[in-house]
């Protein structure tokens, strides 16, 4: 089992070092000289003190992690066995491919927050199908359009397969292997085969879970179909290897999974740090600053115990404190500049009153969800979309902690508005389905994905490169004023001798 730390290597050295100390000051306290004893010091305490600093140099170094992560998330890499063994008619009743097709529909059939699926085939070599994304009902799509035994190279291989998928996964992305297969290597030895994808998934720190289709025994399945449509394809014969599967999945750090089981609630523990990760790919924050919090100590037992001749070094001490505040507070408060808190303040009164200079001149920089959320009204306000996507950037990410902040629904809705200002609107349809994703039935990411969507109804657009139609000439349009005033009903003539008003 690892320790919590990221570098535990930096723990040992540092251990020593502190032990060594620690005895050097007790061997001294046993041996305490008249000089000592005169100015006051206590070597053990001075010890003491010392070894604190360096460990907590070390713990510091090595950064402790605990608590959950900011905002969960896991890429899931679906890894499905493509290969004609899986039409083998030995899974309840149907083919092993059908049940796991089954079991990726029980995966997707729940909305997943913070969780993204790939889909890549294995065969002989690694079909890449679908990059890593949210929507569920595309991969659904794509896999009922494969057929085993007919994409990619014929029969299955893990020790070629996996280290070619790996190789494409981005550096400390938290991310899994989801495999679904019967198990069959059919191009490697199963050493080697093993060895192999073994040891590209302890390389990259990923761990493997597995699910296996099929029975132990040989069961008939239809070879490839043959050149002349007269003749009938061959019989092969499969077998199912669930131990190896097993041994594959525990190597890597994951583990097997029955057929019955649904990998969606292991899949959102991954996520949210419930479940451990490998060190280099997990999201638990980090916490170096509690080896500061010992190092101080130990400095301040330190300089209790160094006895009389630390008194003339106080005023000092004193002096270098003031100097170090100050500097803090010089970086803190640039030019006499207000705390961020004040800032927001005084922005969010001028924009109640619609004054957007001021509310541009406090516009706050704080990195509290509430601020970033204030600066970005500002800058949408101020017909700046670019400023205000970076300003979300943060608060918009794929995966949210748990439960939903009230500051999440406002960034994405926000960020949605800004990309629709950027002319990008595909791009804000993915926020708002982010949005709903998490939080379904919000009424506002709902009118605005039906704004963002095309009407069926309506009428399509005039085409601007076509040519206007063509205008009647002016001779045809007196002709037809003509005939308009001849059909008209004439003014009765008033009767002769009468004066017309």
């Amino acid at each position: 089992m690892s320790l919590p730390f990221t570098y535990p290597i930096y723990l040992w050295p540092t251990a020593g070092l502190a032990l060594l100390v620690l005895l050097a000051g007790l061997w001294a306290q046993a041996r305490a000289g008249l000089g000592v004893r005169v100015v006051g010091q206590r070597p053990w305490a001075l010890g003491l003190g010392l070894a604190l600093i360096l460990g907590g140099l070390g713990i510091g170094i090595a950064e402790p992690r605990w608590g959950v992560p900011e905002s969960p998330r896991l890429t899931v890499h679906i890894v499905l066995d493509a290969s004609r063994s899986m039409l083998a008619m030995d899974e309840d009743g149907t083919s092993r491919w059908n049940g796991a097709l089954q079991t990726i529909d029980r995966l997707l059939s729940k909305p997943s927050p913070g969780l993204r699926f790939s889909l890549d085939l294995l065969t002989g070599d690694a079909v890449p199908l679908l990059p890593p994304g949210e929507d569920r009902t595309l991969l659904r799509d794509a896999l009922r359009a494969v057929r085993p035994g007919e994409i990619g190279s014929p029969g299955t291989s893990f020790g070629r397969g996996i280290p070619q998928i790996l190789k494409s996964l981005p550096e400390k992305e938290p991310a899994i292997l989801f495999l679904l297969s019967d198990g069959e290597e059919s191009w490697l030895a199963e050493a080697d085969a093993s060895q192999r994808a073994t040891s590209a998934l302890k390389e990259s720190s990923v761990p493997l879970y597995a699910i296996a289709f099929g029975q132990s025994s040989p069961i008939p399945v239809a070879g490839a179909p043959p050149d002349d449509p007269r003749e009938k394809s061959e019989l092969l014969a499969t077998t199912g290897n669930p131990d190896f599967l097993r041994r594959l999945a525990e190597a890597s750090g994951g583990r097997m999974l029955r057929t019955d089981e649904s990998p969606l609630e292991l899949f959102q523990k991954l996520a949210e740090g419930k479940a451990p990760l490998p060190v280099s790919r997990s999201l638990i924050p980090s916490h170096p600053e509690w080896g500061a919090w010992i190092a101080m100590a130990g400095l301040l037992l330190w300089l209790l115990a160094a006895g009389k001749p630390m008194i003339e070094w106080r005023p000092i001490l004193v002096a270098l404190l003031m100097v170090g505040a100050a500097q803090q507070a010089k970086a803190e408060i640039p030019g006499f500049s207000l705390p961020q808190g004040v800032k927001a303040w005084l922005a969010q009164r001028a924009l109640d009153e619609g004054d957007l200079i001021t509310a541009r001149k406090w516009r706050p920089r704080g990195i509290r969800p509430n601020h970033r959320l204030l600066a970005a009204e500002i800058d949408l306000r101020s017909k700046h979309p670019d400023g205000a996507l970076k300003v979300l950037a943060p608060l918009t990410g794929q995966g949210s902690p748990r439960p939903i902040p009230a500051w999440r629904m406002p960034a994405l809705l926000m960020a949605a508005q800004a990309q629709v200002a950027l002319n990008e609107p595909e791009q804000a349809k993915l926020l708002l389905e982010r949005l709903l994703l998490e939080s379904p039935g919000r009424t506002e990411a709902v009118h605005d994905l039906q704004s963002l969507l095309p009407n069926p109804e309506a009428p399509p657009p005039p085409n601007p490169k076509s040519p206007p139609p063509p205008r009647p000439s002016q001779g045809a349009r007196q002709d037809e004023l003509e005939g308009f005033q001849q059909r008209m009903p004439k003014k009765p003539t008033p009767p002769a001798g009468v004066k017309d008003i």
